[in-house]
């Protein structure tokens, strides 16, 4: 395959990016139109009943209100999480760093353990002009680095890193769960293709290894800085 072929094939696959992610966009925007706003007319009605004075309903009438009240809640932030992880609102208003650092923090909260985190970004980023598919795809890797490690590593803490390299940008995601294993797990395993399949299509290098002299594991993106971005 010549080079020419090559970058028609990049572009073309970057473009289909573009349209899931705008997908997901809509997606997350039905869902808060629609379904979070059904839900919240729902918990309205019930707080409603609920409120009624005490001699207007038994004590296991009321009981079940709390109990339906509750359960309402726990599906609006349920979808709310939801609608963050198919379109993340920090990428769009404060940028890359802030959500990548929202992201990390909102991972630690949605775990059954939540793990202590640590988010370090020295790097000078004024200067970085990433485009939107660029930044979209270095999160999208990211978040999948954290839902492995919440999912697969029963970690107890959880640093990112970002640094400024010579020509490029570094993201360091490491935990101190219980790393690897030989075998492997079937749903991480595609979870770090996808990894490597975004990192591939913006020219970025991941590198996932065992943590040095102690449990975990790191993972590394190495994205380089160029005059123009790729994409979008």
């Amino acid at each position: 395959m010549d080079l020419n072929t090559q970058r028609e094939l990049i572009e073309g696959l970057l473009q289909f990016v573009t349209l899931v992610e705008s997908e997901r966009k809509l997606l997350a925007a039905d869902l808060h139109d629609q379904t979070l706003s059904d839900l919240r007319e729902l918990a309205r009605l019930a707080r409603r009943l609920f409120e009624k004075p005490e001699d207007a309903m038994s004590q296991e009438v009321r009981n079940g209100l709390a109990k339906l009240i509750f359960g309402i809640e726990s599906a609006m932030d349920e979808v709310r999480r939801a609608m963050e992880s198919l379109s993340p609102s920090a990428l769009d208003t404060l940028g890359l760093v802030p959500a990548i650092e929202s992201c990390l923090t909102r991972t630690s909260q949605s775990c059954e353990r939540p793990f202590l985190t640590r988010f370090a970004c020295p790097a000078r980023m004024d200067d970085i002009n990433f485009s939107e598919t660029e930044q979209l795809l270095i999160y999208r890797i990211v978040q999948e680095a954290l839902n492995n490690i919440s999912k697969h590593a029963s970690a107890r803490f959880v640093e990112i890193v970002i640094v400024r390299e010579s020509g490029g940008l570094l993201i360091r995601v490491s935990d101190d769960g219980r790393g690897m294993t030989p075998s492997g797990d079937l749903r991480r395993a595609r979870g770090i293709e996808n990894m490597r399949y975004r990192a591939r299509l913006i020219g970025a290098d991941l590198t996932w290894l065992k943590a040095t002299g102690r449990r975990g594991t790191v993972v590394e993106v190495r994205m380089p800085i160029r005059g123009s971005g790729v994409g979008g």
